[in-house]
């Protein structure tokens, strides 16, 4: 562009034109142009990290050095550097990564695009806003939609002649994931308490009708002037209540299993006689399907220290399965063996349904059964073996099952080590009841339920015990201050207040011993009735013979009466010192033969 001899502005002399341009647009265009150069010899000098230009706009990030961009790319957080406006001026892999798109294209892209309107307006608050740090909780989308939860923490950052946002993003996921794993097994830990005082709820109320139902079949038997044929009813009404009580020792003590809170005692034993008690629980069953039972007892070995009663209940559960299992006619057989000097194996074979091969394992499961054919199962919840498996795991042994197929009989075995003990051996058999008469106590009985109570005073009266009854806490307490007691048989569960209640009152007025009937038996119900004062805990439905053992104990720990005044029990309070007068055989009660 030039002007010719009048002053007006020709084109080059390749016939362009052109337009004046006016001393202001002169001196901008030379400082844009100065402003490139300079970004040219920025990069060149290596000062620049980032430049990023968008319309007419160039925004360029100085100073940084080289340890701190090595730190920035290494960090296991997104890093992002954005402008005023949301334009993205800066990212590390990391964040590129996480929003699932390449570094270039999220470099001069928006924040918008990855953090939602809101978000951005709570972290771009950090340049006008009075606080230097923002932090705030969001979810980074990536380019299909997904989302991840991150933390975002905002820092402002004054440049010469910017402000920016620096941006660090944490990935939340599996700390999000943690907490959801946390909250979950709160909700199955509440569910697990709800389903434990479910099944202890239920064990009661299954067992109180029990009692008074074994009470009278207990008393009928004893009555000589009956049939035969009424005696074989009355044992088969027996077996059948104590066959119920075992299905709901199973579920609670599954609960026990669950929790690990299976309590084995330490006591030298017969293993031998554990057996053959297991064996004469079940004669009864076995001599009515008619099954052919060989016993070949070849160990020498046989001594041992563990929880008799537990197993006992081994050995039961398998036999009683042996008899299920099997048709009439068929045969059971019991071995015992010493494959080693210092381990006893005991193998319980049948001619029965046998099962495939490979459910070997699937016996040991809860609730499990390998006949899936409802209509031949021979009843039962299932738990059996699963509880054998823990006592004898408990006792360092193993268990396991063998077939050949189906109908073609099953096989199991039951390894137990045997440990040294220098106490004498504990005998495994009931005692009998003492013939010898028993002076009779002054008995408090507190029982809420109407028909226990009734058939349970009849029992001890023809005893010849003096039995007072009370329907709740507040009469057994009117009683106790009427007149002189030996010992309280107390219900746990009782309409105003509960029995540990009562029986904490009456010990510290009476010095009364006590008894808790009741259909809570876990572990933990045993220590609480102890430490409330109760000398023996008896589960629920209640046997005659047990209470007439119980009772012969406590006659013969009492001393003389003497003549004391009216309210006061004539048995001193035992030393806080004297051990647990709750036997183990009290606590899992197996059915009798």
């Amino acid at each position: 562009m030039y002007k010719d001899s009048r002053g007006r502005p020709q084109g080059g002399g390749d016939g362009s034109t052109g337009r004046w341009v006016s001393e202001e647009e002169l001196g901008l265009l030379h400082a844009s142009l100065q402003e490139a150069q300079e970004t040219l010899n920025a990069i060149r000098n290596g000062e620049v990290d980032a430049i990023v230009a968008t319309g007419n706009r160039i925004y360029s990030l100085t100073g940084a050095e080289h340890p701190y961009r090595v730190y920035v790319e290494q960090m296991q957080e997104g890093a992002v550097t954005v402008a005023a406006d949301g334009l993205i001026l800066y990212c590390n892999q990391k964040f590129a990564d996480m929003v699932q798109a390449p570094l270039e294209g999220v470099i001069s892209s928006v924040i918008s695009s990855y953090v939602s309107a809101s978000s951005w307006e709570k972290i771009s608050s950090v340049v006008s806003g009075a606080e230097s740090v923002v932090k705030h909780e969001s979810l980074l989308s990536g380019p299909h939609g997904e989302e991840i939860p991150v933390n975002l923490t905002a820092s402002r950052l004054a440049l010469s002649d910017q402000n920016v946002i620096c941006l660090v993003v944490t990935d939340l996921t599996l700390q999000k994931l943690d907490e959801q794993l946390r909250l979950a097994k709160e909700v199955a830990e509440r569910a697990n308490l709800a389903k434990d005082g479910f099944l202890a709820a239920l064990s009661h109320e299954l067992r109180t009708p029990l009692t008074p139902a074994l009470m009278a079949v207990s008393a009928l038997q004893q009555d000589q002037t009956l049939s035969s044929r009424v005696r074989t009813d009355l044992e088969m009404i027996r077996r059948n209540i104590l066959l119920e009580t075992r299905l709901i020792d199973d579920l609670l003590d599954l609960t026990r299993i669950t929790h690990n809170k299976l309590e084995l005692l330490e006591t030298p034993l017969d293993l031998h006689g554990v057996l053959r008690n297991a064996i004469d629980v079940c004669a009864s069953d076995i001599e009515v399907r008619n099954l052919n039972l060989s016993l070949n007892f070849a160990a020498n070995h046989t001594n041992t220290v563990g929880d008799i009663v537990r197993l006992q209940q081994v050995f039961w559960n398998i036999i009683r399965n042996a008899v299920k299992f099997t048709p009439i006619g068929g045969s059971i057989r019991v071995s015992t063996s010493n494959p080693e000097p210092a381990l006893f194996e005991v193998t319980i074979g049948d001619s029965g349904i046998g099962f495939d091969p490979a459910d070997a394992e699937k016996l040991f499961e809860s609730f499990r059964q390998v006949s899936h054919d409802v209509t031949r199962r021979p009843g039962g919840l299932g738990l059996g073996l699963t509880i054998s498996r823990a006592i004898v795991n408990g006792h360092q042994g193993r268990i396991w099952g063998e077939s050949q197929g189906l109908n073609l009989g099953a096989t199991i075995h039951v390894e137990l080590p045997l440990r040294d003990s220098v106490a004498p051996l504990v005998s495994t058999r009931e005692p009998a009841p003492s013939e010898a008469a028993t002076p009779g106590l002054r008995i408090l009985l507190v029982e809420d339920h109407q028909d226990t109570r009734l058939i349970f005073r009849m029992m001890l009266a023809q005893k010849g015990h003096s039995v007072e009854s009370a329907a709740s806490g507040e009469e057994a307490l009117s009683l106790a201050s009427q007149r002189a007691f030996d010992l309280v048989i107390s219900d746990v569960g009782l309409p105003d207040f509960s029995g540990m209640e009562l029986m904490t009152i009456l010990r510290e007025r009476y010095r009364l011993r006590g008894v808790a009937v009741t259909g809570y038996g876990m572990d933990e119900d045993i220590r609480r009735s102890k430490a409330a004062g109760f000398d023996y805990h008896v589960t629920k439905p209640v046997d005659p013979a047990k209470i007439d053992r119980l009772l012969a104990e406590v006659t013969r720990e009492m001393p003389s009466r003497l003549n004391l005044p009216t309210g006061q029990s004539s048995l001193a309070q035992p030393s806080l010192a004297q051990p647990s007068l709750i036997p183990s055989s009290e606590r899992h009660p197996m059915p009798p033969a």
